[in-house]
Parts: structure tokens; C-alpha cells; sequence
């Protein structure tokens, strides 16, 4: 299985969204999940971001006329590690058509709304690569199990009739309303217990869609930032749950690391919980 990375993605930061990919590449390249192969990606064309953010906003990002970013202070790295990250959501996706599944180490996306980044996302990936699978498909769902709501992938894409959300989240940060209930949902899980039925649900609302996205966040763990309750085994179970359904569907799949940090986790336990959904899809 292919999963998309380059040295770029990574920066020097306390953030983990610009930091972890580092770490978990370097796990995956050690061979902690045997059959992995990790590929560079091309960086993401400035038509490319048109399609997803209003042209003003695009220019003040790669002027850095802006100042700053949603994840730091303008830097041609901080520049250089959204455009790569951004990049490897539109391979992966190119990958999962062909061969049924991809990933690709990129954090910190669906937060962005159309003129501007918001909580440590600048660019919206995730709309990017819905796009470019529409070009292809019929139907494209996305999965959000980051810890928080989607709601810049929604302000973009809402309005997409052959886009389905589902959202589920321990927190109410960038919260939602879902315009078209067929075709949308969200649910905020305050109970640990009650976490995978929630999952389950969301699945369920994905049965229409031709191609999944799935953006699989760590940070509903009790440790990462999530709520009590929550824990590894869980969140494996999550992902592995969604990988079944993947393969029984035969629906082709992309994933990416969401949300997921450190305090008191180290970066590495991070990273290995990340690890954990790139083993569910190579099972």
C-alpha cells in the first residue's frame, strides 16, 4: 500500500500538525507496518488551490503577504510543507483508484474555509481531493473522525450534491449544521461508551458513495486531546471497522492522520497511534 510523504511535510515546530509526520514516517520506513511503501508527492498547483479557496486568500498564502499562517508565522518551510501535504491528498486519491486504497501523512486541513485558515489549518485538502475524485466518481463521502467538527470541508463542499459529510467529534470546535440531513450528518459524542455506535451510524449514512475519504483522528483519545474514555483499543477498533467496510463495500478509500497531541503523550506515542490506522487498512 502506498501512503504519500516527503521530507517537506515536516517542519521544526511544537505543533504536532507540522511535526509528527516526521516521526511517523520514520516508524513506517523502520518497518513497523511491513508492506507500507512510502512515495513523494508532487506539490499542489496554484489552479488547484482556486478550486477550493477564493484567489485573494491563495495570494497572501504564497506571497506571505498574510504574516501568518494558521500553523505559525509565514515561512517559505511552513509555505512548502502545506503545498506538499496538500499535494498528497490529490495522489493519494489518484492512487486509490487504481489499486483501492491510499494514505498519505497529511494533517491540518479541515478546519479552512474558503477565504481564510482557521485552528492550525490553512489549506483544505480534504476539498481538494473530494474534487478530484468527482472526476472520476459519482458520489464521494467523507469520513471526519478528528476530535473536532469539520466545518471548513463543509463551508466548501456543503453545497455539493454529490458530497456526503459525516462528522463525528468529542468537541463542538467548529461545529455545523447539517443543510441537507440526506445527505449529511454530524453527531458530538460526550460519552466514551458511546463512541463506536456513533461511528457506526456515520458509516451507515456513507452506503451511497462511490469513494471514501477518511480523516482519522487520534485526538478523541482520552490522551490526545480527546475525552475520558476513549482509548488506543478503541480507536483501533474505529479503524478497523472502517477499513471492513471499506473492503466489503469495494470502495476505494484514501486516509490521513487528523488531529492527535502530545501532553502527556510523547510525539512518538502520537505517532503510534497513527500507525494504528495504517495497520487496520493493511489488514
Amino acid at each position: 500500500m502506498k501512503i504519500f510523504y516527503c521530507k517537506e511535510f515536516a517542519i521544526d515546530s511544537e505543533l504536532e500538525t507540522v511535526s509528527k509526520s516526521r516521526v511517523i514516517a520514520r516508524f513506517l520506513q523502520e518497518g513497523r507496518v511491513p508492506g507500507v511503501e512510502l512515495v513523494a508527492p508532487a506539490p499542489v498547483t496554484h489552479d488547484e488551490l482556486l478550486r477550493i479557496h477564493d484567489p485573494d486568500y491563495i495570494q497572501s498564502v504564497l506571497s506571505g503577504s498574510i504574516g501568518r499562517l494558521a500553523a505559525g508565522p509565514w515561512s517559505p518551510e511552513l509555505l512548502d510543507s502545506i503545498l506538499f501535504s496538500t499535494g498528497a491528498m490529490r495522489d493519494a486519491v489518484l492512487e486509490a483508484l487504481r489499486s483501492g486504497k491510499a494514505g498519505c501523512l497529511s494533517s491540518g486541513q479541515h478546519h479552512a474555509k474558503r477565504n481564510r485558515g482557521f485552528a492550525l489549518c490553512t489549506i483544505n485538502g480534504i476539498a481538494l481531493a473530494a474534487l478530484v475524485a468527482l472526476e472520476h466518481v459519482r458520489t464521494v463521502g467523507i469520513l471526519d473522525l478528528d476530535a473536532h467538527f469539520g466545518g471548513g470541508t463543509f463551508a466548501i463542499l456543503g453545497a455539493n450534491p454529490n458530497v456526503h459529510l459525516a462528522d463525528v467529534s468529542v468537541s463542538d470546535l467548529d461545529d455545523w449544521i447539517p443543510s441537507e440531513p440526506r445527505r449529511h450528518h454530524r453527531a458530538e459524542v460526550t460519552d466514551a461508551s458511546r463512541y463506536l455506535a456513533a461511528v457506526r451510524r456515520a458509516l451507515k449514512r456513507m452506503e451511497p458513495v462511490d469513494f471514501l475519504i477518511y480523516y482519522a483522528g487520534m485526538d478523541p483519545h482520552e490522551s490526545a486531546g480527546g475525552i475520558e474514555g476513549i482509548t488506543a483499543l478503541m480507536l483501533a477498533k474505529r479503524d478497523r471497522m472502517v477499513a471492513k467496510w471499506c473492503a466489503e463495500k469495494k470502495v476505494p478509500v484514501i486516509f490521513a492522520p487528523a488531529g492527535g497531541y502530545t501532553d502527556p503523550l510523547s510525539l512518538e506515542e502520537v505517532a503510534e497511534l497513527h500507525l494504528d490506522t495504517v495497520r487496520a487498512f493493511m489488514e
